[in-house]
């Protein structure tokens, strides 16, 4: 047929080019399921639906083939002029076939039978069709039988299920009423029309409806539903076969038949439809019957836009079902990454901003008026209401669209709950096997380093102190090296000393001395006992190249008085104390290496304990686990010791509770670390301890803010020199952490502290102290209830901690409005600070009435802080402006829209955090804030900076995240005065044609970005008008010493841009780089890259290999959507310290890596979304690649 001889219209050649093409790709799609052997109810239903559409087809061209023939041979001089007709015939009939694949097609996808690519690449639509009405049917009951029987389907698919569940029986309303179609259109043209136009604004309705299930279902990543499988028989369906020759299976089958009438009725009442549907305004006048006069006035105001907002709410009802199911999903999640978290924040909120309205404009429609007149006022006065409620409405669905987008732009496409059946993990080797791996679990690092210091190559003696409290760990972990390292001192004097309990010398070198020489002689007379022992442990080191451990000694002035036994003979010989006190470090000589040990993160706690458990923790036990690890205060002892003691009890929660409870009252080694808090911690470190005591018991804190805050209320020192006061905060929350006062809960994959908090005996220790005493710099007044804290100075609201019957409860929740209580209570007050995380708005509405309040009567006038991050869209006063010695504003994740006027006057402010709200516009005073350190803004709101006023600057500024640039944005002379940034986060995306002139913005941009000598952390992403990556104008940064951290999104017109990153650069990430040239070779050799993320496009080439030693301090390696990547190999020697490795969407990649298996130190291998060859390799233990990862602690595998 595709003959320029067979057809000679060329719109008709094109369209049967077209349906060969979906004919070929059903083709294909049947092969698979005939390999699948069983199918489930809806794939028969759709099958059958597939065969009806082209059976048909096939007797049409059949015809049509035939007669053409026929043509050619009699009227072969004529040619075109002859055929144009039926050739149009012909194209219409392709368009009619082609148009019902798509539409069965896109079926496929809504329900479930489908993967996301497989429908997109035919194109399907979506819309409901009338003809085919009784097919949807069928695919709806089919679905919901065939999910009937699914265990863990997770909220939002039962929802969802539900909700297709309602509009199944809406559909067989509407089918019942095409059925009597016929005997309903007796009455002549009017009963006609009145039955043609019920059903076309019927079928519009649910075809809106349909559309909008469809959106849903891809929002909320509700996949593919595995039903029951029944063995079938392939339907007779058109084929291809290998000559690409359209040819028909075994004919006919009775269900066919069964649908021939109905498909024709259905077909003759779309044609009907489809042509009075236009005329639907005119219906009512031809209708017999006419509403009363009160009715037709009413209905003018509300009838066709009242119900439309009616069902505008309703759908938003459904959509926050969705919603809501969908955050259960997530929260469900056992390890949910750093983007999912924050996409369910940006949903939350979305959710939260749709209740606000939706529940008032809800009761209002519920109270129904008596009578004409007063339904009418009712109604004229909701006009304006409702149609504010429905431009909300629309405003939320732009959100929840463009937060969809960047849930998949960012990776978050699949969204599956741990106990999933489609999410699994399996541990290679059962945990009893991991005892002793498990000691060392979050010191592997202080492991290594420790190693390499034992077989360096200096000569010289050298001194390794591991230092920690209590319980933290040391004697594991020098246990663990000693024993790993005792072979490589195999033909020299090694020893393992334990001390703990002895404080005399004298004992202690008797231990030493039989250890090392083994005999039983004892020196003669007391006086001069320690004076022959050293010089007999003095003799016999002479000369000899040793290693001793020196378990637990208690103070440096023990270590004085032994350190002489040891001589340095330059014959590397090693030396490693474990202690308690950091002291020791100053007496000894300037070769001794300090590894202070930290208290263990809550995921390094969980890990250590459940491998002491060697059991799952069952799902009903693992919040009340999690509170056990929590309360532990990350001391591995204590971890271990509940671990152990729960091993061998019933697994119930009253017993889990037991424990729990135990726990929480014992005091442990804390007791005598408060003692110390209150003799030895410097002031101003212990003014920074104490201000941990403002937050919420368990409350993991932010760094970022916790530096901040402590910049901004002053705890810090002027710096010296180029040394800033957050150089010092940071200084000092280390100090803390080093004295294990502070207990890091998460870490940032660099190895930085991302949140921490204080442990939780350590944190009632303190809080008692508090009550019984004024601490130095700290002005106290006690509080009515023990769970909230209450400074005179430092005003905290703990909602949900907090007694009612507190008076500054009582100021913001309550009634108390008493002015003297007031300016008593605030009048001299620095900070106030909410934690009040309730949803809805009254949170917000309480604080703005407050802090109205509090401003008018001349309180908080002094106030430094005023930090409401998370406290869902407080109302910000006028009289805000009067605060004019304010600080710090933190307005993270409040959702607000906007930035009030009076902000122009807070011209003190240090940090101004609007992150992760809906605030796009920056005011132009922002430019006379001189003090200004940290700027963070909401990168998805597109907050822009106003042109720059003249002589006004920010050279104070040293964050800028989350800015925006497009063709208007004030780069030269604005922005590119920010020349001292350590931070700097810019988006930019071209918001018209105007494509030269983005160009130029882009430039100056990365001209800027030159001039940023004091810059640490880059991130850089460009996009084009349809939001694709686009262009980034980058130059060198190798002058750049000071960059640590680098996220580059967009192609990088400059590949060699590779080459020259900064040596320091410890963490790169790259997405849709379009590199062509395989960039580990160039990024293996920098020294100090810590972790490595290539996502989606970041590399188009198809072969990588990691060179011999190379990536020597790599610990996370993340491999996104690099779809032509075909082969990577592993060189020995390179990656020599990995920990954590990802493989996600990389279809072409079909076995791991050559050469992992070298990679010994790798902990965890995450693979997602990855062919099922690739899968099964790592399930396998008799696969080509099992050797590789047999060594792997976790192997985890994802959809």
């Amino acid at each position: 047929m595709l003959s320029p001889k067979f057809l000679f219209y060329p719109l008709a050649t094109r369209e049967v080019k077209q349906l060969r093409q979906y004919i070929k790709r059903i083709n294909n799609l049947l092969k698979h399921l005939g390999a699948v052997g069983e199918l489930d109810k809806r794939e028969n239903v759709w099958l059958g639906w597939v065969r009806d559409i082209c059976l048909p087809a096939k007797d049409f061209l059949t015809s049509f083939i035939s007669k053409r023939e026929l043509k050619i041979k009699r009227w072969a001089k004529l040619k075109a002029p002859t055929f144009l007709g039926a050739d149009l015939e012909l194209r219409k009939k392709m368009k009619v076939i082609r148009s019902r694949i798509q539409y069965a097609y896109g079926r496929r996808r809504i329900y479930g039978m489908a993967e996301p690519d497989e429908v997109e690449r035919l194109q399907p639509s979506r819309a409901f069709e009338l003809e085919s009405i009784w097919r949807d049917l069928r695919l709806m009951c089919a679905l919901i039988e065939d999910v009937q029987g699914m265990e863990e389907k997770g909220e939002r698919v039962k929802i969802w299920l539900e909700q297709m569940g309602d509009l199944a029986l809406e559909v067989d309303a509407l089918n019942t009423q095409i059925q009597g179609h016929h005997q309903k259109m007796k009455g002549g043209l009017r009963g006609e029309l009145r039955v043609l136009s019920s059903i076309a604004e019927k079928k519009e309705q649910i075809s809106s409806k349909f559309q909008a299930m469809s959106e849903r279902k891809s929002t909320y990543d509700i996949g593919k539903f595995e039903g029951n499988r029944c063995q079938i028989s392939m339907p007779d369906i058109i084929v291809e076969d290998d000559n690409n020759n359209l040819e028909e299976a075994e004919p006919g089958s009775s269900q066919q038949e069964q649908h021939t009438n109905t498909g024709r009725c259905m077909g003759e009442i779309e044609e009907e439809v489809e042509s009075i549907a236009p005329k639907s305004s005119l219906t009512n006048a031809m209708i017999g019957t006419r509403p009363s006069t009160s009715e037709t006035v009413e209905r003018s105001y509300t009838s066709d836009s009242k119900i439309r907002d009616i069902e505008q709410v309703e759908s938003m009802e459904r959509e926050l079902k969705l919603i809501y199911a969908f955050l259960k999903d997530v929260e469900a999640i056992e390890e949910p990454d750093a983007r999912l978290k924050f996409w369910e924040e940006e949903m939350r909120g979305i959710a939260q901003e749709a209740e606000v309205f939706l529940g008032p404009y809800k009761q209002n429609v519920r109270v129904e008026e008596k009578g004409f007149c007063n339904r009418l006022a009712s109604t004229v006065k909701n006009l304006k209401a409702d149609s504010k409620v429905v431009k909300r409405i629309s405003k939320i669905r732009k959100k929840i669209q463009k937060f969809t987008e960047r849930r998949i732009e960012y990776g978050i496409e699949h969204v599956e709950a741990f106990n999933s059946t489609s999410h699994k993990i399996y541990q290679k080797r059962p945990p009893s096997q991991y005892s002793e791996e498990s000691d060392i679990i979050g010191f592997e690092d202080h492991e290594y380093e420790i190693t390499e210091r034992l077989r360096t190559v200096e000569p010289h003696r050298c001194i390794i102190l591991v230092v920690g409290m209590e319980g933290s760990g040391k004697t594991n972990l020098a246990k663990s090296i000693y024993d790993k390292n005792k072979d490589h001192f195999c033909n020299c004097t090694h020893a393992w000393v334990p001390i703990s309990g002895k404080c005399s010398a004298v004992e202690i070198l008797q231990d030493i001395r039989k250890e090392v020489i083994g005999s039983d002689q004892e020196p003669k007379g007391k006086r001069y006992l320690e004076e022959e022992l050293k010089q007999m442990l003095q003799t016999f080191f002479k000369g000899k190249r040793y290693l001793i451990v020196l378990d637990d000694i208690p103070t440096a002035g023990v270590w004085d008085d032994l350190k002489d036994t040891f001589p340095d003979e330059s014959n590397r010989s090693r030396i490693v104390i474990t202690t308690r006190d950091m002291a020791i470090a100053s007496h000894s000589d300037s070769r001794i290496f300090q590894y202070k040990l930290h208290l263990r993160s809550i995921d390094e706690s969980w890990t250590l304990f459940t491998d002491t458990l060697k059991n799952e923790v069952p799902k009903e036990l693992e919040k009340l686990g999690k509170e056990i690890v929590m309360s532990c205060g990350g001391l591995p002892q204590t971890i271990v010791n509940k671990g152990k003691l729960l091993s061998e009890k019933a697994a119930t929660i009253e017993e889990w509770l037991r424990v729990l409870n135990e726990l929480k009252g014992e005091t442990g080694p804390w007791l005598e670390i408060s003692k110390k808090v209150s003799r030895e911690l410097p002031l101003e470190l212990k003014g920074c301890l104490y201000y941990f005591l403002l937050f919420p018991e368990d409350y993991e804190i932010p760094t970022r803010r916790l530096i901040t805050l402590w910049v901004a209320e002053g705890f810090l020192r002027p710096g010296r020199g180029d040394k800033s006061p957050e150089h010092f905060a940071e200084r000092y929350l280390m100090e803390l952490i080093d004295r294990n006062l502070v207990q890091v809960t998460e870490k940032k994959p660099n190895g930085k502290v991302r949140t921490c908090c204080l442990p939780g005996a350590l944190r009632k220790l303190l809080s008692k102290a508090m009550e019984n005493k004024i601490s130095k710099g700290l002005e106290k007044t006690a509080s009515k209830s023990s769970s909230s804290i209450q400074w005179n100075r430092w005003i905290v609201d703990h909602h949900n901690y907090t007694d009612a019957s507190n008076t500054s409860y009582n100021h913001i929740h309550g009634d108390n409005i008493d002015t003297a209580t007031l300016q008593a209570s605030y009048e001299k007050s620095l900070s106030f600070m909410s934690f009040d995380y309730r949803e809805g708005s009254q949170p917000g509405e309480e604080i703005g009435n407050f802090l109205d309040r509090c401003i008018s009567y001349r309180c908080f006038l002094l106030l430094r802080v005023l930090d409401l991050e998370r406290v869902f869209r407080p109302q910000l006063p006028k009289v805000l402006r009067k605060l004019t010695l304010l600080r710090y504003l933190g307005l993270r994740w409040t959702y607000l829209e906007s930035l009030p006027s009076s902000i122009s006057n807070l011209l003190k402010l240090q940090t101004l955090d609007v992150k992760h709200t809906y605030i796009s516009t920056l005011p132009p005073s922002i430019w006379k804030m001189q003090h200004l350190r940290h700027l963070y803004l909401s990168e998805s709101y597109r907050s822009r900076f106003e042109p720059r006023p003249s002589g006004a600057s920010l050279t104070d500024l040293q964050t800028l995240w989350g800015a925006f640039v497009d063709e208007k944005s004030p780069v030269n002379d604005g922005l590119d005065t920010l020349i001292n940034l350590r931070k700097l986060g810019v988006a930019c995306r071209c918001m018209s044609n105007q494509k030269d002139v983005m160009s130029s913005k882009l430039q100056a941009v990365a001209n800027w970005i030159q001039k940023l000598e004091h810059l640490q952390s880059l991130r850089l992403k460009s996009h084009d008008e349809n939001n694709q990556p686009c262009d980034l104008h980058i130059k060198t940064l190798f002058g750049h010493t000071n960059l640590s951290s680098v996220y580059f999104l967009g192609r990088l017109e400059t590949p060699s841009i590779v080459s020259e990153f900064p040596e320091n650069l410890i963490e790169l990430t790259l997405s849709a780089s379009a590199l062509t040239e395989d960039p580990l070779q160039k990024l293996g050799k920098l020294p100090k890259l810590r972790i490595l993320q290539l996502f989606s496009k970041s590399y188009v080439g198809k072969n990588m290999c990691c060179p011999q030693n190379s990536f020597p301090q790599l610990r996370v390696l993340k491999l996104w959507k690099l779809e032509e990547l075909e082969d990577w190999i592993v060189k020995e020697g390179a990656l020599s310290r990995l920990r954590d490795l990802e493989i996600r969407s990389c279809a072409s990649l079909h076995k791991l890596p050559d050469g992992l298996q070298h990679v010994k130190t790798l902990q965890e291998l995450k693979i997602s979304n990855m062919p099922m060859e690739f899968t099964e390799r790592t399930k396998d233990s008799n696969s080509e690649d099992w050797f590789k990862i047999e060594h792997v602690r976790y192997v985890r595998t994802e959809p």
